[in-house]
């Protein structure tokens, strides 16, 4: 790891909450990470549960974070919440893989998500699941503050190969208020009512991950992601946000929580966890990461 030192520069701008027109900015000194880094930051959190102790996994998760488990509906935002999931978690002796992955390097942040499997020493039995980690920097390590992770669809997954994005080292952040990440989801939302993959596609960032609802696939390209959406789109999906945690940090954003899928066509209701990861691009908020996950029985 390079030596870190975390200074917070004079902002350069005024009001802590304003519009998009508006945004207030300030410069800030980001840490220098590689891939590597961040890629052992998983090796980290799996030898912890090696242990079979919970708090020592949970040690793993900054105090203000959030886990949509693999196997509980229920988002865990405490300590105790966490600890309670991976003392059961951890009855059956897990040893995690990653089997493909995605690494994202920003100021300060991370984003580490793809396959991964699990295999239960106590049981023998391998399960696959698809997973979103986001670390942040807390001035002397890594430290989870999110992680997403769900079984894989009943389809069958092919194994993609990552794509990688270069870390940023200091840049100039813009301020944006909760409701204002809240109205991006919004108009997501409308975006799927209109029946149009190519309307969806824009909220995308070129360099982007999608974990769909329905798909085991990691879509990775634009073309990938409008392929699964012209399928996706054709039941006529209209969403309601039941209960959500928003993260603002430095040109990223982070919204994710419980939503209920109601389609139309078929009068199917599904009840979801989702994690969508925003980032400013310089003119606009789009989305690098989204990870959907119906509710585990």
């Amino acid at each position: 790891m390079y030596m870190r030192v975390l200074t917070l520069l004079l902002a350069l701008a005024v009001a802590p909450t304003v519009s998009f027109a508006d945004m207030a900015q300030h410069t800030e000194v980001c840490v220098a990470e590689s891939e590597q880094d961040i890629a052992a930051l998983f090796d980290r959190w799996n030898e912890s549960l090696k242990t079979g102790d919970p708090y020592k996994v949970v040690a793993n998760y900054a105090s203000k974070s959030v886990l949509l488990a693999t196997v509980s509906s229920k988002p865990r935002f405490t300590v105790e919440e966490k600890a309670d999931y991976f003392q059961h978690f951890l009855e059956n002796q897990p040893v995690g893989r990653i089997d493909s992955r995605t690494i994202e390097l920003d100021c300060n942040l991370a984003i580490d998500e793809g396959l991964y499997s699990f295999t239960f020493q106590k049981t023998g039995v391998t399960v696959k699941a698809r997973y979103s980690f986001t670390y942040k920097w807390d001035g002397v390590k890594w430290l989870i503050t999110s992680h997403h992770s769900s079984k894989l669809p009943a389809e069958q997954a092919p194994t993609e190969e990552p794509v990688h994005a270069v870390a940023r080292h200091s840049e100039v952040c813009v301020a944006a208020s909760e409701k204002e990440i809240e109205a991006l989801l919004d108009r997501w939302m409308e975006s799927l009512q209109s029946g149009n993959a190519h309307k969806v596609m824009t909220h995308y960032a070129a360099r982007s991950v999608l974990l769909p609802l329905s798909s085991t696939k990691p879509r990775l390209t634009l073309d990938d992601k409008e392929d699964y959406f012209r399928h996706f789109l054709k039941d006529r999906p209209l969403v309601h946000v039941h209960s959500r945690t928003i993260e603002l940090d430095c040109n990223m954003a982070i919204d994710e929580g419980l939503y209920t899928f109601t389609f139309q066509r078929t009068g199917n209701i599904v009840n979801a966890r989702y994690n969508i990861v925003y980032k400013w691009d310089g003119l606009q908020w789009l989305i690098t990461s989204d990870h959907s996950s119906i509710y585990p029985q």
